[in-house]
């Protein structure tokens, strides 16, 4: 979305040490000259003399104007935008140089964010690319505006106010051939496992109460003694509800171009999932625990869901831990209606395991993706490093222990990753299940 010209901002106009120089050196060079009659100190002071006379005739009377806005304030990892300058009434000024301090995730695509313009009757546009790097909200910093006048005799500082940028998570490569569990919803793509409206042809019926009259089958009609219909499969949908575990943030974070953390990999995978299954019209839910403050998403679909979702993720912060979550409370977890529901979790803490547990055990089909980078520990401290390894052998366990409870727990690595439980979904869904009142 296009920001709208910020209002105008000025500064005053001010002597640089340039000119307080100049000025000091053709008052001390001249004055000796005179008193001394000294006609070469004379010849050496005339031309900082004519400077000053003619930079002090020449003092812009009013200062410029700044307006500036940001192209996009909404952004994809790895998108850039345009920071525009536009500064107005500068009569008297030469030079015209803005720098935009640098920021966390926020690449310049000039030399130090800086960029000089020279000033045409009186007004001049100031063009800086940047580029965001991570997923996120956050403030750009202020831009400086620095104008000069002939000679560098006078400048003008001005600076901008913060400009918020939205980034949204980048969706990682997903897609999946398997097959999805049969419903009962009415919208989407696969085929239902009853009958009702719909569009795919299953089959000719007598005519009951309730039916369209466009739907009589008027060619078996003629050969029967009752009106016949034709009976159609119910378009089907999916409900995906996704649960993120935003507890911490392991790992080491290099934006879009570099390593990924643990967060990093699970709001880019909650994205991939979450567009590949708005493009099939199932429903998408998000629910956040650990994070600060709350984040939930009711299902729903279409483009403006998907949207909300990507929105949602765009503003999570890592919270400390399960502790506080469990403090903070949890948003809901996914009733009944979720047909498919995905905990992307590092698996550090017990709570996303624990909770992965008590939805199967209801009888929802859930996956746990494994969101945990290879390398977590930047550091060298053997003591950290054993603490650490002595972790992973007992996150080894409870893992082992999930899966023989019938959880399945996958790595996330983007296209396929969830093929299999998809298939195993399928494969269940007629079959009959045990269900924990």
């Amino acid at each position: 979305m296009s920001q709208s010209w910020s209002p105008g901002v000025t500064g005053s106009w001010l002597p640089t040490v340039a000119f307080v120089r100049s000025s000091l050196l053709a008052i001390v060079l001249v004055t000796v000259a005179l008193l001394g009659q000294r006609p070469d100190l004379l010849v050496l002071g005339a031309p900082f003399a004519i400077i000053t006379a003619w930079s002090a005739a020449t003092r812009p009377r009013t200062p410029p104007e700044l307006s500036d806005r940001l192209g996009n304030s909404t952004l994809r990892e790895g998108d850039a935008t345009i920071w525009r300058g536009r500064v107005t009434d500068a009569d008297g000024t030469d030079l015209v140089s803005a720098r935009m301090e640098p920021a966390t995730w926020i690449d310049h695509r000039i030399d130090h964010g800086t960029v000089t313009m020279p000033v045409v009757d009186g007004r001049t546009d100031l063009d800086v690319v940047v580029r965001s790097t991570r997923w996120g909200r956050r403030l750009l910093s202020p831009v400086r505006l620095l104008a000069t006048s002939s000679w560098g005799a006078y400048q003008c500082s001005m600076h901008t106010a913060h400009t918020s940028l939205t980034t949204l998570p980048l969706p990682a490569a997903f897609d999946t051939s398997a097959p999805r569990r049969p419903t009962d919803g009415l919208v989407g793509l696969e085929r239902s496992t009853r009958r009702g409206e719909g569009s795919e042809f299953a089959g000719v019926r007598a005519f009951g109460t309730g039916d369209r009259i466009r739907r009589i089958n008027w060619a078996r009609s003629l050969r029967s003694d009752h009106l016949q219909v034709n009976a159609t499969w119910a378009d089907q949908d999916t409900h995906v509800a996704l649960v993120i575990d935003a507890g911490a943030d392991y790992g080491i974070s290099e934006g879009i171009d570099g390593a990924a953390s643990s967060l990093d990999t699970a709001v880019r995978a909650a994205g991939a999932i979450a567009e590949h299954s708005g493009r099939r019209g199932d429903r998408i839910s998000l629910r956040v625990f650990g994070a600060v403050g709350s984040h939930v998403v009711p299902a729903a679909a279409g483009p403006m869901q998907l949207r909300r979702v990507l929105d949602t993720l765009s503003r999570l912060q890592p919270g400390r831990g399960a502790t506080a979550a469990r403090r903070g409370g949890l948003p809901p977890w996914p009733a009944n209606g979720a047909e498919l529901t995905v905990v992307l979790s590092p698996l550090i803490s017990h709570e996303a395991l624990d909770r992965a547990v008590s939805l199967g055990r209801h009888g929802l089909p859930v996956v746990v993706i494994d969101t945990l980078p290879d390398t977590v520990l930047a550091d060298d401290d053997p003591v950290a490093a054993l603490a650490w390894r002595i972790r992973l052998l007992e996150r080894r366990a409870e893992i082992r222990r999930v899966q023989q409870a019938g959880i399945p727990v996958v790595r996330w690595l983007g296209p396929g990753s969830l093929d299999q439980f998809l298939r195993d979904v399928a494969r269940r869904a007629s079959a009959p299940r045990m269900r924990v009142g």
